[in-house]
């Protein structure tokens, strides 16, 4: 039987859960914590997960990071209370409970998702394609390479980045590495995805967006650190700027698309993952509190 990790705070649902598994086909990994488990299961191939957002020690969003550096990574199932998240380290997500049948329509659905594929063809065209993205890249301009028009406004760009960090972010394609045309795929893949986020960082900040367009009507494709900061000294413009801790920013950035969208509950769930990494930011903390006030 295929092992399959269960993630639930609740003691009552991960045994509905399991009893709502597929008969006879998977044998599950159960926990109600998340800290440390994706090291412990580290290396015994797991493809699936069940993750539910209410763990016991409140690590949902670190153990969803985590999951997404094992070698081969799991194609997970996130489990919420309230409305699920659209976006995320995850392939799919519903609200539960649910009837069984349900669940186990979603469990077939992300097993259809997960199978490795070594079509050489398929990823020949692939590098092609990354290959014609990186060829130019110094000479294009951060609209360029976001694929955007000048003057395009915020949501554009958080839409424009989001499909881009589902296509190719490196992370995707780590567990191809041991072959050498998984390898070349990673460092192109790196080499694209490293400069679409400094295009993001940049044209996602209201200040350094302004001072960008301003060198870049003199031909100038690219701004120093040097005038970043400068153009940064009056403090945060946007949720992503709430923390500098990486992992955090992930989730700052889908609770970004959220506001944006007036999808509150969705915005509660992505701030409080972000949470979860850094528990003492108390301006993730005052964020929260000031959308719980609205909703």
């Amino acid at each position: 039987m295929q092992e399959i990790l269960i993630a639930c705070g609740e003691v009552e649902l991960l045994k509905k859960i399991i009893a709502d598994l597929p008969p006879n086909q998977y044998k599950p990994i159960a926990t109600k914590r998340g800290a440390g488990i994706a090291a412990k299961i580290q290396g015994r191939g797991l493809t699936q997960a069940i993750v539910h957002v209410e763990l016991a020690d409140g690590t949902a969003g670190q153990l969803l990071q985590e999951l997404q550096g094992l070698s081969p990574v799991p194609s997970v199932l996130l489990l919420t209370s309230d409305a699920p998240p659209k976006e995320g380290p995850f392939e799919a997500a519903i609200r539960y409970p649910v009837p069984g049948p349900v669940l186990r329509n979603a469990i077939k659905r992300l097993g259809g998702q997960q199978s490795v594929e070594h079509d050489l063809e398929k990823w020949r065209i692939f590098y092609r394609e990354l290959k014609g993205k990186t060829a130019n890249i110094e000479k294009q301009s951060y609209y360029q390479v976001m694929g955007l028009e000048p003057g395009a406004n915020h949501n554009d760009l958080v839409r424009a980045f989001d499909h881009a960090s589902l296509r190719y972010h490196p992370d995707r394609y780590n567990q191809y590495r041991s072959e050498k045309w998984g390898e070349a795929i990673y460092q192109e893949t790196n080499t694209l995805y490293k400069v679409m986020t400094e295009a993001y960082f940049i044209l996602s900040d209201r200040k350094l967006r302004q001072r960008y367009d301003e060198v870049l009507k003199e031909g100038q494709l690219r701004i120093s650190s040097e005038e970043a900061n400068s153009a940064k000294k009056s403090g945060p413009a946007s949720v992503v700027d709430l923390s500098d801790n990486p992992m955090s920013k992930k989730f700052l950035k889908l609770a970004q698309t959220d506001i944006a969208a007036k999808s509150w509950q969705s915005a509660l769930q992505n701030l409080r993952f972000a949470l979860s990494m850094e528990s003492s930011n108390e301006a993730i903390k005052a964020k929260i509190a000031e959308i719980e006030a609205k909703v």
